[in-house]
């Protein structure tokens, strides 16, 4: 079985692989030991856009903050226009853009084409094309495409079980079916149809 978990840190990277070897590197490649994944864990396939339904409100130009419990920003959710539904308290969104924010690093940027929030917020579906981009402190940026994610706030964590790309000053990782964390670092097991491509600098 050929899938692959992928740990990357915008810290100071501390691996076993020695830097000399492989050059400017952001990865870590653990192999053994999580060949059961994909039989123990079930990637949720975001449903067919949920347009339908009773409206009761919406609005424009939304701008949505989450704080944590310091007051901070943990997120924030901007949007072209959402419309509530309250036959079943979802809400569809056009052009959503999440920024994940922690503390001392770089934000995560998540763009999507729509968007639909389930149970207030707690889950996020994100509809066709997929991008998330993070700036690195020492230049340039990672690159995650894909399409129709499953987002969990709470968690931190997004799947999908379509094609999926991640890009880095220097590598480049293809999969097919991915399950992402973004906390406390970028943690992303990609579950099938794996390649790498790494240059030596």
């Amino acid at each position: 079985m050929n899938h692959r978990t992928l740990k990357y840190d915008t810290e100071p990277v501390k691996i076993s692989i020695s830097t000399n070897v492989l050059g400017h590197t952001f990865w870590l490649l653990l192999v053994a030991g999580t060949w059961w994944l994909a039989n123990y864990i079930k990637i949720i396939e975001p449903t067919s856009k949920r347009e339908s339904g009773q409206v009761d409100y919406y609005t424009t130009n939304l701008i949505r903050t989450v704080m944590n419990a310091e007051g901070i920003p943990k997120e924030t959710l901007i949007a072209e226009r959402m419309t509530h539904y309250k036959n079943d308290d979802h809400s569809f969104l056009v052009k959503p853009v999440m920024t994940l924010f922690k503390e001392g690093k770089k934000p995560w940027i998540i763009h999507s084409d729509t968007a639909t929030l389930l149970e207030g917020g707690k889950t996020i579906l994100m509809h066709d094309d997929v991008l998330a981009t993070k700036e690195l402190d020492e230049g340039g940026q990672t690159e995650i495409t894909t399409r129709n994610v499953t987002y969990i706030p709470d968690k931190n964590y997004a799947e999908t079980a379509e094609d999926a790309q991640m890009i880095a000053p220097h590598d480049k990782v293809t999969g097919h079916g991915a399950q992402i964390y973004f906390e406390p670092d970028l943690l992303i097991t990609l579950l099938s149809q794996v390649r790498r491509r790494h240059e030596v600098q």
